[in-house]
């Protein structure tokens, strides 16, 4: 129900103290997005670049492009304000600036480009790699809830999860990442893990020196960039 826009509303009464209990989830979360996503890009027949395509739409269509909306507003943020309060201000702030514009073009684009790489070596080893980005990328943010403070002293979307993850979330959520990687990519995964958790540790430090803390843009911002960095080492690895 947080994560994506899939209808699953009737088979569950929200409570809003569950909240971060339900972040051990989000790697979980991230599978079914990527299998999704991986069905659309394998069930087409289309060519490399229409195939990714389509996939990429599937993603965001699934998600309400949550993360992509949470990049644009933490590129704003972070890039056009000159003291942390004026940052979260601009990240609040719906409109879109040109260092969120920026930031959605090149990863989009990215993303694109190494999705089509990937198909064209092997359209299974593309699909795998969709279905575990997405998995990991949505286990860095538990990372960034467990590790860090959040930024925001007013109530928002996210500040259910703030201060609230605990090791035993954390850790179900580590553990689930990890097994869904080795399962589906065995032993060459170790490279593209090491990838993805030195861009969240860099982007750890950024959000605490320019925002003291993270909110749920920066979790958005840190999917993106999570995801993109494990395309990288499984196109470097295989």
């Amino acid at each position: 129900m947080f994560l994506t826009r899939l209808p699953v509303g009737g088979f569950y009464r929200f409570d809003r103290e569950n909240l971060a209990e339900s972040a051990r989830y989000f790697p979980a979360v991230g599978t079914v997005v990527g299998v999704l996503g991986g069905l659309v890009l394998l069930a087409g027949g289309l060519p490399a670049q229409g195939a990714v395509f389509l996939a990429m739409l599937a993603t965001v269509l699934v998600t309400g492009a949550l993360h992509e909306d949470g990049l644009c507003d933490a590129a704003d943020g972070i890039f056009g304000g000159n003291s942390p309060a004026r940052r979260l201000e601009i990240m609040r702030d719906s409109r879109m600036g040109s260092y969120g514009a920026l930031a959605l073009w090149f990863a989009l684009t990215a993303r694109w480009l190494l999705l089509t790489a990937l198909f064209e070596k092997n359209p299974g080893l593309a699909a795998g790699a969709l279905v575990v980005a997405q998995t990991v990328a949505r286990g860095a943010s538990v990372a960034l809830l467990f590790t860090c403070r959040y930024a925001r002293a007013e109530d928002s979307k996210s500040k259910p999860f703030g201060d609230a993850v605990s090791r035993g979330i954390f850790g179900f959520a580590a553990l689930f990442t990890v097994l869904l990687g080795m399962g589906v990519f065995g032993g060459r995964i170790l490279a593209p893990l090491v990838g993805c958790a030195a861009v969240t540790a860099l982007a750890r430090r950024l959000f605490n020196a320019k925002l003291g803390g993270v909110t749920g843009d920066c979790l958005g911002a840190t999917q993106q960039l999570v995801e993109l960095a494990f395309y990288v080492g499984v196109l470097w690895s295989f």
